[in-house]
């Protein structure tokens, strides 16, 4: 939400109507990160009114500067890198204002076995137990290990298989 000088939301005959402004501004958005198209319409939507906001958004994804298949793909590789489950991924794409044919897509890309057969989101999963939750493991607390991963949005199987994994290499 959009603030006047006052602190207040702007009303929606308060904003603007400029169409090189919201452009100019979507630019300036998108030149600091990569946003899905929700993101950009809901930032737009704060300064300008919705028709023109949604015109720039058109216009951006026309032009291919803004691309929803590639920002869920990078993000979820990123998700990923961060040791986020499944689940997790999927939620924070969600919110990222995607639809849930491009979730599904990127997810089944990114958290693929791999050609070795490996589960990256067991590999996840079991780099977590490895490093933040090995002391409570070793001190016998395995039962807050697999509520903490839980937490995490990891399934019960894959939660169970991480901790074998690392109870094997000791």
């Amino acid at each position: 939400m959009s603030f006047s000088r006052r602190g207040r939301p702007l009303a929606e005959e308060e904003k603007s109507t400029d169409a090189a402004k919201a452009r100019a501004r979507a630019m300036e958005l998108l030149a600091g990160q990569e946003l899905s198209s929700g993101q950009l319409y809901e930032r737009l939507g704060r300064k300008f009114t919705q028709p023109t906001a949604a015109a720039v958004v058109a216009e951006m994804v026309e032009r291919q500067y803004v691309d929803d298949e590639r920002y869920a793909r990078t993000r979820a590789h990123g998700l990923l890198a961060a040791r986020k489950s499944r689940r997790a991924a999927a939620q924070d794409l969600r919110q990222k204002g995607l639809d849930a044919q491009q979730i599904s897509a990127a997810l089944e890309e990114v958290y693929a076995p791999d050609e070795a057969g490996g589960d990256p989101e067991l590999e996840a999963a079991a780099a977590l137990v490895e490093g933040r939750y090995r002391g409570k493991l070793a001190a016998g607390r395995k039962d807050l290990v697999v509520a903490a991963l839980a937490r995490r949005g990891f399934a019960y199987p894959v939660i169970k298989e991480a901790i074998r994994r690392v109870e094997e290499d000791g």
